[in-house]
C-alpha cells in the first residue's frame, strides 16, 4: 500500500494534476471497450481527383491511412496506387465496390466498429450532395440508405468539398460522422483531409498525453490546423469542418472545445463528442489486457465521476475532492491492481 499512502500524502495541487490524468485516461477507457473488437474493418475510397496535383494529394492522404490501419487490413478503393497497376474491367465500378463493402462489413455477424474514410472532391447541387468517383458518383441519399439500419458502430469521414450535408443525411446511434465542410455550398477545394490523415496518427493530436489519439483528438487537431493554413495564407476559410456523434445531424465545430472538453453550449442541440473521444483507430495497449468485468467496472467509474463533476459548483471543495479521490482510487485498483 506504499503507492496508496503516498498519494494521500501528496501536496493537493500536484496530487490533483497527476489525479486529473488518470481520470482523463480512464475515461478514454469507457467508451472503446465494446468498440475494437473482431478488428476494425477499414475501408479507404479515393475519389475522382480531376487535375493531377489533386490527384497526388488524395494518393498521400490516403497512404497516411494506410499506415496508420496497419494490422486491420484496411482496403483501398479508387484510383490504384500504382499508376497503371490497374487494367480496365478487372474491377467493377468505384461505387459498386464501396457498396460490395458495405454489404461485406454488415454480412459479418459480430458488431464491431467500422471505418468509412472519403478523400476527394464533392458537389452540391442545392438539393443533394455527392462525393466524386470513377464513373458514377454516390449522393448523400445512396450512402445513408447503404448504412441504415447497421448493427456496427461506424466512423464515417467524408472529406470533401460541399461535405456538409452528408452529416445530416448519415447521423445515427453510435454513430461518428465527420466532414470537411458545414454545409454544401462551400464547394472550394478541401484541404482537412490531408489535416485529419496527418493528425489521425500523429502524436501532436495527443490532447490528453495518453499516448493514443481519439476520433474527437485528430478532428479537433485537423480542425485547428485547416484554420492556420487559412489564416496564414491570408484566405478566408472555405472549409469549417463538423463533427457529429450525438445522432441528431446537427454537428458541432472545433471552436466548441478547449483540449477534449467542451467550452460553450449550442444553440443547435447537445454539443457533440462524447462518443468520438471514446474511439481509437487502435486499441492502446495498456487496455488489452482488461477483462470483461474490469471493463464494465471502468465504465461505470467514469460515469460516476462525470457526474461528480456536473455537481462540483454546488458542493463544498472539500467533499468534491473528497469524493473525486475515492473514485480516483476506485479506478486505480482496476488500471494497477498490483498496486491493490
Amino acid at each position: 500500500m506504499a503507492w496508496l499512502s503516498t498519494l494521500r500524502t501528496m501536496h493537493r495541487g500536484v496530487w490533483l494534476r497527476a489525479g486529473m490524468l488518470i481520470v482523463l485516461w480512464g475515461m478514454q477507457l469507457g467508451g472503446i471497450l465494446n468498440a475494437c473488437e473482431p478488428p476494425s474493418p477499414v475501408c479507404i475510397v479515393v475519389g475522382a481527383s480531376g487535375e493531377s496535383d489533386y490527384g497526388t494529394m488524395f494518393h498521400e492522404w490516403g497512404n497516411r491511412w494506410l499506415k496508420s490501419a496497419e494490422g486491420l487490413s484496411p482496403v483501398w478503393i479508387g484510383e490504384e496506387r500504382v499508376k497503371g497497376l490497374e487494367q480496365a474491367g478487372q474491377k467493377p465500378a468505384d461505387r459498386d465496390q464501396l457498396r460490395q463493402w458495405i454489404e461485406s462489413v454488415e454480412s459479418v455477424e459480430k458488431t464491431g466498429t467500422c471505418w468509412l474514410v472519403l478523400l476527394g472532391h464533392g458537389t452540391y447541387d442545392g438539393k443533394e450532395a455527392k462525393f466524386n468517383l470513377r464513373g458514377a458518383d454516390v449522393s448523400t441519399q445512396e450512402l445513408g440508405n447503404w448504412l441504415k439500419g447497421s448493427k456496427h458502430r461506424w466512423v464515417i469521414a467524408v472529406c470533401a468539398s460541399s461535405s456538409g450535408p452528408f452529416l445530416g443525411a448519415l447521423a445515427g446511434h453510435d454513430r461518428v460522422v465527420i466532414t470537411a465542410t458545414k454545409s454544401g455550398s462551400e464547394t472550394n477545394f478541401s484541404r482537412f483531409g490531408g489535416f485529419f490523415a496527418e493528425s489521425i496518427r500523429e502524436l501532436a493530436s495527443d490532447l490528453d498525453h495518453d499516448e493514443s489519439i481519439s476520433v474527437l483528438e485528430a478532428f479537433v487537431a485537423a480542425s485547428r490546423k485547416t484554420e492556420r493554413y487559412y489564416q496564414e495564407q491570408n484566405l478566408l476559410a472555405t472549409e469549417h469542418p463538423m463533427i457529429d456523434d450525438n445522432g441528431d445531424g446537427k454537428g458541432t465545430s472545433a471552436e466548441f472545445y478547449r483540449g477534449l472538453r467542451p467550452i460553450k453550449g449550442s444553440e443547435k442541440g447537445v454539443v457533440d463528442g462524447e462518443l468520438a473521444r471514446h474511439i481509437w483507430l487502435t486499441e492502446p495497449e495498456e487496455t488489452k489486457s482488461l477483462t470483461e468485468s474490469d471493463r464494465i467496472k471502468v465504465q461505470q467509474i467514469e460515469k460516476e465521476i462525470e457526474a461528480l463533476r456536473e455537481r462540483k459548483s454546488t458542493m463544498l471543495e472539500e467533499a468534491y475532492y473528497s469524493d473525486l479521490e475515492k473514485l480516483l482510487l476506485e479506478l486505480a485498483r482496476v488500471l494497477y491492481p498490483s498496486s491493490k
